[in-house]
């Protein structure tokens, strides 16, 4: 889980980290998720309640409870 200073500059940073996993990976097996206005701070203290809007196929990215 990463913290950037602003959507675009974490986008770039994900499609050049995907640029070098795509090397060593699975076909399909990267992915990332950018969620403007939440802090990692937060998240990590807070997570989210899994079953949010989303379906659970698009929950991958947050963290479980407790850990």
């Amino acid at each position: 889980m990463y913290e950037w200073d602003g959507p675009l500059r974490a986008e770039h940073y994900a499609r050049s980290l995907w640029r070098v996993l795509a090397l060593v990976s699975e076909p399909g097996s990267i992915r990332y998720a950018i969620v403007p206005g939440l802090r990692r701070d937060a998240v990590i203290a807070d997570p989210p309640p899994a079953g949010g809007p989303e379906p659970e196929a698009a929950a991958w990215w947050r963290t479980a409870a407790g850990t």
